[in-house]
């Protein structure tokens, strides 16, 4: 007679571990202009607020400091297909600047951040990429974790002790013969 052992686990332990799992698919997801594609593509925390200003209906709106954009890299003929109302990253004066494109001329763009009233001409081969997308409470998410890393490795341990844990449990005195 064949015995087989089935593992019952508890329904909050599955959809814990189901959320663990999701929860980052649906944050990359959503950053990533709504594609699982990160070919070409980086992660900016940016830190000032010259992007936080009026919103103006654009694909990509007004953020605060601290959030994090999505980046798409972009090869030399890409860049010349941006537009007016594109979020471009781009290097000035050795620092790496994230602004709206306002109007465009052959070979550069003349680009300005939502809040400030200077506006920057940006040579082709000045930028970097283009936002694709952007998450202010994911950028505070990884500030606090910064600024608290021992608190957040404390618990972040604390959690994998529990998980361990309730799993082993699970294992020792849930299990069935069948057969």
């Amino acid at each position: 007679m064949n015995r087989v052992r089935v593992l019952k686990m508890k329904p909050l332990v599955v959809v814990a571990i189901v959320a663990i799992l999701a929860i980052p698919v649906v944050v990359i997801y959503e950053l990533n202009g709504h594609s699982l594609d990160l070919t070409d593509r980086q992660a900016i925390l940016v830190i000032t607020d010259s992007m936080d200003g009026d919103e103006h209906g654009y694909a990509i709106g007004s953020f605060p400091a601290n959030t994090l954009v999505m980046v798409q890299h972009l090869s030399d003929l890409d860049k010349r297909f941006l537009r007016a109302g594109d979020v471009v990253s781009y290097e000035s004066h050795g620092k790496l600047e994230h602004h709206r494109i306002i109007e465009s001329n052959a070979g550069y763009y003349y680009v300005q951040g939502d809040n400030n009233h200077s506006i920057e001409r940006v040579n082709l081969d000045q930028i970097n990429g283009k936002v694709i997308g952007s998450s202010p409470w994911l950028g505070k998410v990884i500030i606090l974790i910064k600024d608290n890393f021992l608190a957040f490795l404390g618990a972040m341990s604390v959690l994998c002790f529990v998980l361990i844990l309730l799993a082993a449990y699970n294992r020792d005195n849930k299990t069935e013969v069948v057969g």
